[in-house]
């Protein structure tokens, strides 16, 4: 029987960052491979960032924040550095990976699919289809570096010591839809010529159309999960060993915690030899549901007469669902930005349940310059229910403006006289935010809001629902798929998981090669 080697690039003893790397007979899967934002944190910020664009995978390797896996990443990410790989070999960390079959990605939270851009363009995706659409309409908007390709690529080419975009056209990712419903394929034909675009630029794509995986391929399963936003799934990998199940980032207090139950039940069905699962939550003993967040939202907008805005991110459709309830029993209109109303059109095309632009519905126009090619689009498309400023600032009690701490410049256009501001997401997990949430409450201070939520000073409450399971139904999710072994990845607490399975731990520090 075949070895089965297990690494963790990410997500060894931290939150998120996963990057797991499930090798046998000479070939392997990646499960995700995301942004470990910790261990950027420690050098990088808001205005100092790694220099992709122009260095590729330099500061990468020597920050630490890539490991130097030789033939994983994109030759031409280094062709200013033709010694680079020379610098690596004989170090610990190196090593060569040649045989990958693709990357197994969870879902588009930047922890989890963050770092794609830097792998070959050869090397497939597998996922839903609500994560493919999700990353592409994430890199449309602006341009990016490698870290931000989450879906097609723009070539580089060597200028002297450093790189320069080349000619040709951006290089498409081949994605892999792990879903065959028919109204997944209905949607997979609808989004074809949205998918095989690149909106804002007169550069031409070598597409790669999203592809079906056959149902009945062998050793591979998806499973679509409850999590805080939508498409997240978990991955049966059939291996020598057995079943190897990855949970990816879930829940069971949300409202489709019928996909973990199902999962849960499914995955215990094929004995698994192996269980990776997230631990970000283990030390709380329950979860605030969404049904919660509503009523004490509610009861903040009910009280305020004037302008809300509502800090959360609208790719949690629940969170947005709620919004958008409690705007239309209080006779306002929930206004989200041009890059939100961008992806819940293609999302809507998928699930007709998530919610888009409506006379519900408005799309916040804002002061700019240049309008690219894929806002004009959405600025056509929702022409009925745009919003400008001017019309906030004259009526501010009839709207709650979603816009967060990246869009709060434009309070200085809303030029509120008071109102309240409802901090919906979570609390800061590292100093880089610490900071961020202070310079967002001097801006809040400025303009008189009112603040609730998870920021320094504000009035707490139950305002915001965990995307990550809690520890006791952790536990009886762990006990009911009853795995041979478990390996606790996404987690700070690895001591939790030991209490209570010593005997099945699988340990890995990060980079630790473990063979099973």
């Amino acid at each position: 029987m075949a070895d089965l080697q297990i690494t963790l690039y990410g997500g060894a003893g931290e939150i998120g960052g996963n990057r797991i790397l499930l090798e046998w007979d000479g070939a392997g899967w990646l499960l995700d491979f995301g942004i470990r934002f910790k261990a950027t944190g420690k050098f990088f910020a808001e205005f100092v960032k790694p220099r992709t664009a122009a260095l590729g995978l330099r500061d990468y390797f020597r920050m630490e924040l890539l490991p130097p896996l030789e033939g994983l990443y994109r030759d031409d990410l280094w062709a200013h550095q033709p010694d680079l790989w020379s610098r690596y070999r004989g170090r610990p960390d190196h090593r060569q990976v040649d045989n990958l079959r693709g990357v197994l990605l969870s879902h588009a939270h930047m922890d989890h699919n963050g770092c794609l851009g830097f792998l070959r363009s050869d090397i497939p995706v597998y996922t839903g289809l609500v994560s493919a659409i999700i990353g592409k309409c994430l890199q449309d908007p602006k341009p990016t570096g490698a870290d931000g390709e989450f879906c097609y690529l723009v070539p580089r080419e060597r200028s002297g010591e450093i790189l320069t975009t080349a000619k040709g056209p951006r290089i498409q990712r081949q994605h892999y839809i792990c879903e065959s419903s028919d109204e997944i394929k209905k949607a997979v034909t609808e989004l074809r010529e949205f998918w095989c675009s690149v909106p804002g630029t007169r550069s031409d794509i070598k597409a790669a159309p999203l592809e079906l995986v056959d149902p009945a391929l062998k050793g591979l399963k998806f499973w679509r999960v409850d999590h805080s936003i939508p498409g997240s799934g978990a991955f049966g990998i059939e291996t020598p060993l057995g079943w190897v199940i990855y949970s990816g980032d879930l829940r069971t207090h949300g409202h489709s915690s019928w996909r973990t139950r199902k999962f849960v039940e499914e995955a215990a069905a094929l004995k698994p030899a192996l269980l990776i699962v997230e631990g970000t939550r283990v030390a709380n003993e329950g979860s605030i549901t969404e049904p919660e967040v509503y009523d004490a939202i509610e009861q903040v907008v009910a009280a305020e007469p004037g302008l809300v805005i509502a800090d959360f991110s609208a790719r949690n459709i629940e969170r947005l669902r709620t919004f958008r309830d409690i705007a239309k029993a209080r006779n306002r209109r929930l206004v989200v930005t041009t890059k939100d109303a961008y992806l819940l059109q293609q999302l809507h095309l998928i699930d007709p349940l998530i919610p888009c632009p409506t006379e519900e519905i408005a799309v916040l126009k804002e002061f700019q310059g240049t309008v690219q090619l894929w806002e004009r689009g959405v600025h056509t498309g929702c022409a009925a229910n745009l919003v400008d400023t001017g019309q906030i600032q004259r009526d501010p009690g009839g709207y709650i403006v979603c816009i967060s701490y990246w869009d709060i410049v434009n309070l200085v256009d809303f030029e509120p006289s008071g109102g309240t501001y409802i901090y919906s997401a979570s609390e800061a997990y590292d100093e880089e935010q610490k900071i961020d949430h202070q310079r967002l409450v001097n801006w809040l201070n400025h303009f008189g809001l009112k603040m609730v939520g998870g920021l320094p000073g504000a009035e707490k409450g139950p305002y915001h629902a965990s995307g990550h399971i809690d520890g006791p139904a952790l536990e009886g999710l762990i006990e009911q798929i009853g795995a041979e072994r478990i390996l606790p990845v996404h987690t700070q607490q690895p001591e939790w998981f030991e209490r209570r399975w010593a005997e099945k731990i699988v340990s890995s520090g990060y980079g630790n090669l473990v063979t099973l």
